[in-house]
């Protein structure tokens, strides 16, 4: 019972200690660490976990391997800075050739083993395109089996990402300009000759959370993908996506496609996406390599909870595909 309150005894304690305040993210234990920094001083810490997290879902227990750490805001949070927010606007890239080298072999390890944020999803298969009509041909469905590259196909398939009502992303990522509704409408009217698809998020599937979007009104010539999958693998066959505030959305820039945004990601704004939204504290032309290398390098923190030391982002791929 302790543990679930832990936040809290902290931050009380921190009062008449040495007011180091935390939480995580814009969660409860978050917003009181804040409010305690603004109020007495001291320092804070948010915590959120990583973009490669674990095996399974958190929900379900599944160990972490990474964690952000953020003594500013968070990096979902776009309604002001944050450390990750930070370096993307300031961090010299140009000569840190080792960084992007590094972030260059682990976007490939990505692509080539599918990791994403949870890896526990079964990854496409031919029965899997069958039942939506994603292969293109027998022949390049056999050819991404062996090259595991959607960069080699021409392809017309949009895919709408849904993700999960009351989401702290939605709420704190600048993405009440828009309904989920109006990027639909905007990705019929914008690709009238594609075939378009919309993923449900997984915690929707399960019946843990309520989706942002109301599923049985969807037009009859939207195709909804209604199971889970990993997220990698099913990205590799569509060339744009359109989202709100959802990971998914770099990831799908992480495989060559174009990613459409309504809301205020923290990849967003920095010349990647096409933003429907703009923040003006985002002032640099980024390449993606180096947005990933901010995200995933710098501001991530890697441990390895299974052999109970810390780690690097390289190591975590590794062991992930090793374990599951």
């Amino acid at each position: 019972m302790l543990y679930r309150y832990r936040y809290y005894i902290n931050n009380f304690l921190q009062l008449f200690y040495k007011q180091r305040f935390a939480g995580w993210g814009r969660k409860k234990t978050g917003r009181l660490a804040l409010w305690c920094h603004a109020k007495f001083g001291g320092s804070v810490r948010l915590y959120e976990d990583g973009f490669i997290r674990s095996l399974g879902l958190g929900v379900d227990g599944s160990p972490a391997f990474s964690v952000v750490v953020d003594d500013i805001g968070i990096y979902y949070d776009a309604t002001m800075p944050s450390r990750l927010e930070n370096i993307l606007n300031s961090y010299d890239f140009a000569v840190d050739g080792e960084l992007l080298t590094t972030a260059r072999e682990a976007i490939m390890l990505i692509r080539k083993y599918n990791v994403s944020k949870y890896n526990s999803a079964p990854e496409v298969d031919d029965k899997f395109c069958q039942k939506y009509n994603l292969a293109i041909d027998n022949d390049s469905y056999e050819i991404l089996n062996q090259v595991q590259d959607s960069d080699s196909f021409i392809k017309n398939n949009i895919l709408i990402i849904a993700q999960t009502a009351g989401d702290s992303s939605l709420e704190y990522g600048l993405a009440n300009h828009y309904s989920t509704d109006d990027m639909l409408g905007a990705a019929i009217l914008e690709n009238p000759l594609a075939k378009i698809y919309l993923k449900i998020h997984p915690d929707v599937l399960t019946g843990k959370k309520q989706s942002d979007i109301d599923i049985a009104n969807i037009p009859e010539n939207i195709t909804i993908i209604s199971e889970n999958v990993n997220p990698v693998s099913l990205l590799k066959y569509f060339d744009k996506v359109y989202t709100k505030t959802s990971g998914m959305g770099f990831e799908a820039l992480l495989l060559g496609c174009e990613c459409v945004c309504f809301g205020m990601p923290y990849y967003a704004g920095w010349g990647i996406t096409d933003d429907r939204v703009k923040c003006d504290r985002r002032v640099r032309k980024l390449s993606i390599e180096e947005v990933f290398a901010a995200a995933y390098i710098l501001y991530s923190k890697y441990y390895n909870p299974y052999k109970k030391r810390q780690s690097n982002i390289i190591d975590t791929i590794t062991e992930i595909v090793k374990r599951r």
